[in-house]
């Protein structure tokens, strides 16, 4: 049977965070070993599957003299003389970085505008052991080996669940969110400290990359952000529209005109449908061909067998066009002296717009938006109504008092929605 007389353990992976020697624990140990204990490392013995002694960073030579207990209990069976039975847990007590978190599905959440949205949120995070015995006993048990990838599910399952509790407490809005990064971050670990305290871990950092829907919520964001451009002047989208519905049509082989043509006939076949559904449920008609001709009887009545002779479909069609077109030419002069009655024009082109719009239809110019102006309360410096902190002196134009926590009464920053001293949500 094998003698060790060195005792030491070195992890290139930085993954392993506990380790049992010697691996086949058939090995025995002599008294005057050599035990080489690296930093940010704990040297635990063990013996009979109990925890006896324990080793700092450091060399050290197994003597009776670091060892008592471990001693007194080899007195009694071997009577003094070694070598003995026993096993080393090296437990590294160093940081364990960038280690992922993140949610397996999408979690619903309630949103003031969208009503409903689903959530995903991924990040990193950094922990220590530092309780070396408690860890062993409670993960490493009796195994060989312990690593950070046989923790990671319970990491990520712990904080995706601290996260879901958070953001349900306090989300009104995802476009909200951005914001509140701090503070989500900060109540979601002063909520895991008790978790990982149990397995004598400490969560020494959090990081949240992202809080964001899926790619199709996040395609119909993009469509609603677009159209919020022209919510306060519909004319102004319609004249948007128009001009990419015109561009489109000028890259057809027909032209305008033709694009023209074809509205007319889709207007014209709208005014006939009407007619031939209550042609085709009027009484005593049947099944048949129209006479040869196709000149429609007196009475605009269609003739028996069903449907409106060719002619006087070519004709309603094209009385269908020229209503549509002499409708878009309506709207577009109706819409010409609404914008020359207000007097308004675009700054960059002249080109006569309604009130209310924010981009010149034209050449896309925005409108300058005057803001009301505010002296600062120190140095009387003009700011925009609304502004926190004046760029000129500095000062906090909100001369308030700091609110403290609702719950410890520790004081807080202004604005913040969660005490990073016991985690618990702050009115709003």
């Amino acid at each position: 049977m094998a003698i060790i007389e060195l005792l030491e353990f070195q992890d290139q992976t930085r993954e392993v965070m506990a380790k049992r020697l010697p691996e086949d624990l058939k090995a025995d140990i002599k008294l005057g070993a050599q035990l080489i204990v690296r930093e940010a490392q704990t040297a635990i013995f063990y013996r009979g599957g109990q925890a006896l002694d324990s080793f700092g960073p450091g060399r050290h030579t197994l003597t009776s003299a670091n060892l008592p207990i471990l001693s007194k209990l080899i007195n009694l069976p071997f009577g003094g003389q070694t070598p003995f039975k026993a096993d080393v847990v090296f437990v590294d007590t160093g940081l364990i970085d960038d280690q992922k978190w993140g949610t397996k599905e999408p979690i619903s959440f309630r949103d003031t505008v969208l009503k409903v949205v689903r959530l995903r949120s991924f990040g990193t995070m950094t922990y220590k052991i530092v309780d070396p015995l408690l860890f062993s006993n409670k993960r490493l048990k009796s195994s060989k080996i312990f690593s950070a990838k046989d923790l990671a599910n319970w990491v990520r399952d712990a904080v995706v669940q601290r996260m879901t509790d958070v953001l349900g407490e306090v989300m009104k809005s995802i476009f909200d969110l951005p914001a509140m990064y701090d503070e989500v971050t900060a109540a979601c670990k002063a909520r895991l400290a008790q978790d990982f305290a149990k397995n004598g871990l400490e969560l020494e950092d959090l990081r949240i990359n992202a809080i964001s829907p899926p790619k199709e919520v996040q395609k119909k964001i993009d469509e609603r952000s677009g159209l919020g451009l022209f919510e306060e002047s519909m004319p102004a989208f319609q004249q948007y529209q128009m001009g990419y519905a015109m561009r489109d049509a000028a890259k057809n082989e027909g032209g305008i005109a033709g694009s023209g043509m074809g509205m007319g006939m889709g207007l014209g076949m709208g005014f006939m449908m009407p007619g031939m559904m209550a042609q085709g449920m009027a009484p005593g008609m049947q099944g048949g061909t129209p006479p040869q001709g196709g000149t429609p009887p007196q009475g605009g009545m269609p003739p028996q067998g069903g449907g409106y002779p060719q002619q006087q479909m070519q004709q309603q069609a094209g009385m269908g066009a020229a209503a549509g077109m002499g409708a878009h030419q309506g709207y577009q002069h109706q819409h010409t002296q609404q914008q020359q009655a207000t007097g308004q024009k675009c700054p960059k082109c002249n080109y006569p717009v309604g009130p209310g719009i924010k981009f010149c239809p034209n050449c896309g110019n925005k409108f300058e938006n005057k803001q009301e102006k505010v002296p600062c309360v120190k140095c009387q410096t003009p700011l925009i109504k609304g502004s926190k902190f004046c760029p000129n002196c500095g000062s906090n134009q909100e001369q308030t008092a700091k609110p403290v926590c609702v719950k410890c009464q520790k004081e807080l920053s202004p604005g913040a929605k969660f005490c990073p001293y016991c985690g618990s949500p702050q009115p709003a």
